[in-house]
């Protein structure tokens, strides 16, 4: 190992031990996005201490009624899919404001209701119901951030169409830009006033940018995917309480070289870069801002990749 990679590493090993996240918070989090979808959240840490975390009030130890968040210890990141035809999953509806057309099932010709049947069933102890009064309570003076892909832009309007559920008057929750909430280039802040909260949506598939190729470059190449960029959006992530990050599907052939788009790293274009390579360098240039931008007693982060089925 050289001096440059044992500094890397002592770097990465002292973060860690920052990194010391509530169980608690990394618990009520863990729900959130097991509830939003069925998908694999790693968290950014192993996490042990549970001391400091609701230092700022964020996520609150206590609930809307004064009671503990948690009682007990169980790890909600563990367990399995379950069906259960007892009752449907009615956390919101397709009446959502907040819903892209594109993402309403039952108005777009799904007709089987079986998919709102299941719920997540923990190892070892049962997951209370979402309730959005009590987690829009916690996160009272927070920012949630969505960054990446199609699947946090679905885990995003979920999110919101369940937190409106506690919000007596829908008409106040605004967009901070007043921008539509349709599909498009772009990044979306949702703001529940009545919490001080905003709930953020950064539309970056790559998570790294995509422009122009560097002068001289081979006519094949149309654009390039910079594998040593993070995009210029990460300048409005640092500041979030949550950021939930989703990156992978768009790391096929079909989406980069096969439409032109190579991979670019130190302003010069890699020709022979294979995909799997180009979306490793691009991981480890987000992890290296996640390492120098992020505060650890602040900012509380989930990667997720792909999910089981996208494409149909």
């Amino acid at each position: 190992m050289d001096l440059q990679d044992q500094s890397q590493s002592q770097k990465l090993h002292l973060f860690t031990l920052l990194l010391v996240l509530k169980r608690e918070l990394r618990y009520a989090v863990s729900f959130l996005l097991l509830v939003i979808s069925s998908i694999v959240v790693v968290s950014f840490v192993n996490s042990s201490d549970r001391r400091f975390v609701f230092r700022l009030g964020f996520l609150s130890e206590t609930g809307a009624n004064g009671s503990k968040a948690f009682e007990g210890v169980c790890d909600y990141s563990y367990g399995r899919w379950v069906r259960d035809e007892s009752r449907l999953l009615e956390s919101y509806d397709e009446s959502c404001p907040f819903l892209d057309p594109g993402f309403r099932c039952t108005q777009n010709g799904r007709k089987d209701q079986g998919y709102r049947q299941w719920r997540w069933q923990p190892n070892g102890c049962d997951l209370p119901r979402f309730n959005a009064s009590d987690f829009l309570e916690r996160t009272r003076n927070g920012r949630i951030v969505f960054a990446g892909d199609s699947i946090g832009r679905n885990q995003w309007e979920s999110l919101l169409c369940m937190l409106a559920q506690g919000v007596s008057n829908k008409s106040t929750i605004y967009e901070v830009n007043g921008n539509p909430i349709t599909k498009h280039k772009g990044f979306l802040s949702m703001r529940f006033p009545d919490y001080n909260l905003t709930v953020e949506y950064y539309r970056a598939p790559f998570l790294v940018v995509i422009g122009r190729p560097p002068p001289n470059s081979s006519k094949e190449v149309l654009t390039t995917v910079k594998v040593d960029q993070l995009h210029w959006y990460s300048k409005k992530w640092a500041g979030a309480d949550v950021l939930v990050f989703n990156d992978g599907h768009w790391w096929n052939k079909g989406k980069t070289i096969g439409v032109g788009s190579y991979f670019e790293e130190g302003k010069k274009v890699n020709m022979s870069m294979d995909v799997m390579e180009a979306f490793r360098r691009s991981l480890q240039t987000w992890k290296s801002w996640a390492l120098e931008n992020l505060n650890p007693e602040r900012n509380h982060i989930f990667f997720r990749s792909y999910s089981p089925v996208h494409y149909r």
